[in-house]
């Protein structure tokens, strides 16, 4: 059952879709997501976001959460068609997160690096760069629990995927020499039995996130297709081996 939005405290100055911030009634704040994305970009979200918590990797928690009409209708924003009543996705607020910086790295354990590597080579994300002069990493870092969250997952399955890039410039690249088949059959087990949920975290979603009048299809693939790229990827698991 969707959370309700109380209030609208801002957006987000980073990032394509520029979450709006809002607080709910079970006292969290979340960056939300509707119409600053498209469908098939809001749907790829929170399906992603879902099947990394099914796999146990460090997403910030993810709910739905409802915009009312009230507060669609006076909230202040320089772009009302980006911020209306409905259903809509919701990545809770970590109350001391920030971006990690590469100072960050050697605090994170190797064996969640491995993990998130593993996770957006297969479904291809290339959202998550990271140098020494910073990047676009979508990780957050909370300096009281000393562990990060993974965030945004909208623009997974990418067409455009460069492998050579995703090595280049992925921010946990450095896991990469240490990853062995082991490992990575191991989790790939763990994935695969995560996909085949695929069907219970589609039926959590709105209606009206895939579906228009005349039951119109507002998503560019169905549930099938989507279950299909990720049970067979384009580039093969073991791509991510060193070597």
């Amino acid at each position: 059952m969707p959370i309700e939005l109380v209030s609208i405290a801002g957006r987000a100055a980073n990032g394509k879709s520029r979450p709006f911030l809002c607080e709910a009634n079970d006292g969290h704040f979340y960056f939300v997501k509707r119409d600053n994305l498209t469908r098939d970009e809001l749907v790829m979200e929170y399906l992603i976001s879902r099947l990394a918590e099914e796999c146990g990797l460090p997403v910030a928690p993810v709910r739905l959460v409802t915009i009312p009409k009230e507060l669609a209708a006076h909230a202040l924003v320089d772009d009302p068609a980006t911020f209306q009543a409905g259903v809509a996705f919701g990545s809770q607020r970590v109350s001391f997160g920030d971006e990690i910086r590469s100072s960050h790295l050697r605090d994170i354990d190797e064996e969640t690096k491995k993990r998130c590597l593993c996770f957006d080579w297969w479904v291809r994300n290339s959202d998550r760069r990271l140098d020494m002069l910073g990047g676009d990493p979508n990780v957050l870092w909370d300096p009281v629990l000393q562990r990060i969250f993974l965030i945004d997952h909208d623009q997974c399955l990418d067409p455009a995927f460069d492998p050579v890039a995703f090595s280049r410039e992925h921010a946990f690249r450095d896991a990469r020499p240490f990853l062995e088949k082991p490992f990575l059959e191991k989790w790939r087990t763990r994935f695969e039995s995560a996909i085949y949920n695929l069907d219970k975290l589609w039926a959590e979603m709105p209606g009206e996130w895939t579906k228009g009048p005349r039951r119109k299809a507002l998503v560019s693939f169905t549930r099938q297709d989507l279950a299909a790229r990720l049970i067979k990827p384009a580039l093969a698991p073991d791509g991510i081996l060193p070597g």
